[in-house]
């Protein structure tokens, strides 16, 4: 494969995942449920998790999708022979620190709302 062809394919995937990362945000699961969404035990919780924790989680997507197109043509410099492949282990990266910032922010809003009911 030409280093050109490494960076058209990267791009390609970038383009992918920002389309499913729009998808994600436009038609989030309404419902709590083991098919589709951001699942954990802190999102599947209650709805109001479920709804605060598949919103966050979907802008998160969006910008590091958004984010991951500068990788490619980075790359094509640097590494243009493992482009692709250096690009999907990058974005793979950022996919997962959605749930690490995404149950940060779940921990800090709802123990903030936790707090507030017990001390009323």
């Amino acid at each position: 494969m030409t280093n050109e062809n490494q960076l058209i394919i990267a791009l390609g995937y970038c383009i992918f995942m920002l389309i499913i990362s729009f998808i994600y945000f436009k038609y989030p699961p309404k419902k709590i449920n083991y098919f589709y969404g951001y699942r954990t035990k802190r999102s599947m919780k209650n709805n109001e998790n479920w709804s605060f924790a598949n919103k966050y989680a979907a802008k998160l997507l969006i910008n590091f999708s958004v984010y991951s197109f500068f990788i490619p043509p980075f790359l094509y410099f640097l590494y243009p022979k493992n482009n692709f492949l250096i690009t999907i282990i990058i974005h793979s990266a950022l996919i997962l620190s959605v749930l690490y910032f995404t149950e940060k922010q779940l921990k800090r809003k709802f123990k903030e709302k936790d707090h507030h009911k017990i001390s009323n």
